[in-house]
């Protein structure tokens, strides 16, 4: 290729870094409305299978939906100019794994970190003094939340990464295991480490929140934005898993094949990436839905604002 069509790693790196701007940006100037949330409530009632039983219920999830939206747009927004300083200033702007690796560790760790405080601060629902109070005899766990599949990806992961480890420590004395590629895979298995346990803190907040709610419809509203709390933060400690056992499946394969082409080195040193598009869709898959055994009985409320039948 004509050298005149050469992309310095820098200026690439920058383009992504502006692109990725754009994002939070956009959504910030469309939901400056207070009403924006309101159109989110069709959408969000059918998704999770839940009318919406009043008025008063309906402001409080609009609300609710425009906060966490603009949270995790400021969050984001942090997270590229965290970025963009450190891409700034050090030369590990110049490298193909910085950009993506600071991108995927930071702006995963700001989202989930936006939900948590959203979710710990705020109450969805502040019922009158006078209304009657809704309350669980048992405690819920993770578990009562989340998938099988949900709960469990991170500790798959990780099984997999001490393995993809112990193989690397007993090729150690080889002399084939590169240096740079194995300093990334420090930082990524510490930054899992350190995540995870920042992870697991933060789900216990969440489960220890008081929930505020007169009827079985609001309890179940309120614990539609747990589980999308709790769902981000898992899907953030299985993308931080992943990014370690990512780098050091490309460095296995290094060694295995040796010499690799041109094509194959560039392939194999995207391949701490290629799991984060089907973990994204694992989780996002059950976003905006309770397990059925959280689903108040619908068949009490009305479908449409403003009415609740009785039972």
């Amino acid at each position: 290729m004509p050298s005149s069509y050469y992309m310095p790693m820098e200026v690439f790196n920058g383009i992504i870094l502006a692109l990725f701007a754009i994002i939070p940006v956009t959504f910030l100037v469309i939901t400056r409305r207070a009403d924006w949330g309101q159109s989110r409530l069709y959408p969000a009632s059918v998704r999770a299978r839940m009318p919406i039983g009043s008025e008063r219920m309906a402001q409080s999830i609009a609300a609710r939906t425009r906060t966490v939206v603009r949270a995790n747009m400021w969050g984001v927004m942090s997270a590229i100019v965290i970025v963009a300083s450190m891409f700034a200033l050090t030369p590990l702007g110049a490298s193909p794994n910085f950009l993506w690796f600071l991108s995927a560790a930071i702006l995963l760790g700001v989202i989930a970190i936006s939900q948590v405080v959203v979710t710990v601060r705020e109450r969805l629902f502040t019922p009158a003094p006078s209304a009657p109070r809704m309350a669980r005899a048992t405690a819920l766990r993770v578990g009562d939340y989340l998938r099988p599949a949900e709960r469990f990806a991170p500790w798959a992961l990780s099984a997999i990464l001490t393995l993809v480890w112990a193989i690397i420590a007993l090729l150690w004395g080889t002399g084939r295991v590169e240096g740079g590629a194995l300093g990334w895979l420090i930082a990524g298995t510490i930054f899992a480490l350190v995540g995870g346990a920042a992870g697991m803190w933060a789900e216990r907040r969440i489960l220890v929140q008081p929930q505020p709610a007169s009827n079985t419809l609001e309890l179940a509203w309120d614990d539609l934005f747990r589980a999308d709390a709790l769902r981000t933060l898992r899907m953030a400690e299985t993308m931080l898993v992943w990014i370690p056992l990512g780098i050091g499946g490309s460095l296995l394969l290094h060694m295995i094949l040796s010499n690799p082409s041109p094509e194959a080195g560039s392939i194999m040193q995207l391949f701490p990436w290629w799991g984060i598009p089907f973990i994204q869709v694992l989780y996002t898959w059950g976003a905006g839905r309770l397990p059925a055994a959280l689903r108040p009985d619908v068949a009490m409320y009305s479908s449409t604002i403003g009415e609740e039948r009785t039972a």
